[in-house]
C-alpha cells in the first residue's frame, strides 16, 4: 500500500526531517573534531565542544535513519530494502550512529569510556557517512 507517494506532502515531510538529521549529525561529526584541535592550539578545554556534538551527531544521525526508512517505508512501490543501496546503507547507518553515540556519548545514556580510542571510531564514523554518502547519490545496483 502506498502511504506518501514521491512528491507528495507526507514523502517530503519525511525528506525534510530526513535531511534535517542529516545536517545535524553529519555535520557536528565533522565540525567537532576541527573544533578540538583549534581548542587545544588555543590551549582550552575541548569538553564544550564534545558536549555540543553529543547533545546533537548521534541524536541526529539516528533520527536521520528513522526518517529515511519512513521514507521507503511509505512508498513501497518506489523505494524497497530489497535494493542493495538501500540495505547496505541501512547497516552502515547502524555502524555510523553506534561510532556516534561511542565517540561522543550523549549525557542520557550511559557508555563505557571509549575516550582513549576516539580517533578510530571518529574514523568509522567519517568512514561511514562517506559511504553512505556515496550509497545515497549513485545508488550502486539500482
Amino acid at each position: 500500500m502506498l502511504f506518501a507517494e514521491v512528491g507528495s506532502f507526507p514523502y517530503n515531510l519525511l525528506n525534510f526531517f530526513h535531511i534535517i538529521g542529516v545536517i545535524l549529525g553529519a555535520g557536528a561529526a565533522f565540525l567537532a573534531p576541527v573544533m578540538a584541535v583549534q581548542a587545544r592550539k588555543a590551549k582550552g578545554s575541548t569538553a564544550m565542544f564534545d558536549n555540543a556534538a553529543a547533545m546533537v551527531m548521534a541524536p541526529g544521525l539516528f533520527a536521520a535513519g528513522i526518517f529515511g526508512g519512513a521514507m521507503v517505508g511509505a512508498s513501497s512501490d518506489q523505494l524497497n530494502f530489497d535494493e542493495a543501496w538501500l540495505s547496505i546503507g541501512s547497516l552502515v547507518w547502524i555502524l555510523a550512529t553506534v561510532a556516534a553515540a561511542f565517540a561522543y556519548p550523549p549525557s542520557y545514556i550511559k557508555l563505557p569510556d571509549m575516550s582513549d580510542k576516539k580517533p578510530a571510531i571518529t574514523g568509522v564514523l567519517h568512514l561511514s557517512l562517506a559511504v553512505i554518502l556515496i550509497l545515497m547519490v549513485w545508488k550502486p545496483g539500482n
